[in-house]
């Protein structure tokens, strides 16, 4: 990606205005045929649309490989803020093969490629001022958005190399020619799959399968573009922007050319939100304390019955959610849009309006608690707690960096979420659910426990399942399942163990699952023929 100039005729004066040709080295060449390989299978084992996350972790740990052992040999300099977003990256892997959880593989897969991004970006040096400034939203911005759309087309005059002649340079111009007639020979081919002779020809000779080749054509076509952006990205990472300095100081001055609210404006917007939250809690202080207390506030008209909890528990809870988002939009508004002067007085309206925010949000994890402890844990309260527990964190940031202005709030924050998902994702959530609800009945916390809603939770769940089953034979147990709960396990253990995962598409737990269940007899062993 190293651009060069090209000898010309024309005088020195006009050969600056000239636009000049890019040259790639032999090795950036083979990284964008690579990258064409990289889109398709980045669309076939995207954790969003299939999981199979062997698959994509081989994916992942292939184009990091490539870009900083081979295309960026000798080009990266890695410090320790960029190796510990490396590690995370790691982990995030790791966390995507252990466990048997697609949505949690979707997120991890997505993490890759944005760790992917921000590392090349940074470790060739194009950071504004460093991995710990305020400045990491412009470089995150830069790095997934202005790097790789900047140079999105130079993909195709890297497919053939600026130099050299012969049979390498014949080759390319072959593959090139062959990559085109992949669309129109797959087309051809579904419009002659009518024939039963053709196609027995062809499976006899090349060993394929006369199925519908319209996936296969829509991921090349939708991997293209994938391709253009990776390599666009190198290509600006490497040929870098120079200036920096000057760019960091331009986004500063930006930012306060921003700041056009009146302080006085701000003040009139964000009291009356204040008197409302003020007015809000003293009408529902009886509600809100029954919640802190795990019970249901009877002189309000709640019953100890089911319908009585999930109401109570469920009312407002997603409103208060929403309002505490809505409060951090206002506080970022606050920082970055209101004119310098009278700090004291924003930063005040800043701590109050955090603080009543803080207590909102005390409040719904409240009523989230006494939801999960009466019916169980779910995917969904695991995920709106650590939500909650986001937003916690991103308020406390948010007050320190009131009373210390000096405080790097946006890199700490950014660290601390990098942190949080990765708590998140590496225990196994859909594992601590099935064994914090199987602990639940066992103990005697709770009287019922609805088998069938652990076929939802994967493979994770088979060694609590299996626990549960076993359960039914300790005498020493408080709570036991009963013959229908024991009757639902064994159809959902037998069905699970009625077939076996194949390596791409099994994570480290369906393999530790499929062990269990043949050392519980579950597994029939196949009979030699």
């Amino acid at each position: 990606m190293d651009e060069e100039k090209t000898l010309s005729p024309v005088p020195a004066d006009a050969a600056d205005i000239l636009p000049q040709k890019p040259r790639f080295r032999p090795v950036e060449t083979l990284f964008a045929w690579l990258l064409l390989v990289f889109g398709y299978f980045f669309c076939r084992v995207n954790p969003m649309w299939d999981h199979l996350p062997f698959a994509a972790a081989l994916l992942a740990v292939s184009i990091y490989a490539f870009t900083f052992l081979v295309l960026l040999r000798g080009r990266c300099r890695f410090g320790v803020v960029t190796r510990l977003v490396l590690l995370s990256a790691a982990l995030a892997l790791l966390a995507m093969l252990m466990w048997d959880n697609p949505f949690h593989a979707f997120l991890c897969f997505t993490y890759l490629i944005a760790a992917y991004a921000y590392l090349v970006c940074t470790v060739t040096g194009n950071s504004l001022e460093g991995a710990w400034s305020d400045l990491l939203g412009a470089d995150l911005l830069r790095a997934w958005f202005v790097f790789p759309f900047s140079s999105f087309v130079r993909l195709f005059p890297a497919l053939v190399p600026s130099k050299g002649k012969g049979v390498g340079r014949t080759l390319l111009k072959l593959l090139l020619g062959l990559a085109l007639a992949v669309i129109p020979t797959c087309i051809a081919f579904a419009l002659l799959s009518y024939d039963e002779r053709f196609i027995a020809l062809t499976e006899k000779l090349f060993r394929v399968e006369a199925e519908d080749p319209t996936g296969d054509i829509l991921r090349f076509l939708f991997g293209i573009p994938v391709a253009m952006y990776v390599f666009g990205l190198c290509h600006s990472s490497v040929v870098g922007r120079p200036n920096k300095e000057a760019e960091a100081e331009r986004i500063r001055d930006r930012a306060e050319k921003r700041r056009v609210l009146p302080l006085m404006s701000a003040c009139a917007a964000v009291i009356p939100l204040l008197a409302l939250y003020v007015i809000y809690f003293v009408s529902q202080l009886d509600y809100f304390t029954s919640g802190f207390a795990l019970q249901l506030p009877y002189e309000l008209g709640y019953s100890d019955l089911t319908t009585g909890y999930a109401d109570y528990a469920r009312e407002g809870f997603f409103e208060l959610c929403a309002v505490a988002a809505l409060n951090f939009c206002v506080l970022l508004a606050l920082s970055r849009y209101v004119r310098r002067g009278f700090e004291k007085l924003r930063r005040a309206l800043c701590v109050v309006l955090a603080l009543f925010t803080l207590v909102l949000i005390a409040t719904a994890v409240s009523k989230l608690w006494l939801y999960v402890t009466r019916f169980g844990l779910t995917p969904d309260r695991y995920h709106a707690a650590w939500f909650m527990l986001l937003l916690t964190a991103l308020f406390l940031i948010t007050l320190v960096k009131q009373f210390r202005p000096q405080f790097k709030a946006v890199p700490l924050a950014m660290a601390v979420t990098v942190v949080l998902f990765l708590l998140l994702v590496l225990p196994g959530s859909n594992r601590l659910i099935a064994r914090y609800n199987v602990d639940r009945f066992l103990s005697g916390r709770a009287q019922h426990l609805d088998v069938s809603y652990f076929s939802s939770l994967g493979d994770d769940a088979i060694p609590e399942m299996l626990r549960l089953r076993n359960a039914a034979d300790r005498p020493d147990a408080q709570n036991r399942p009963n013959e229908d709960q024991c009757w639902g396990l064994d159809c959902r253990l037998t069905r699970r163990a009625g077939y076996k995962r194949g390596f791409w598409d099994a994570a480290i737990s369906s393999r530790r699952a499929e062990r269990l269940l043949a050392q519980a007899g579950y597994m029939k062993e196949e009979s030699p023929p």
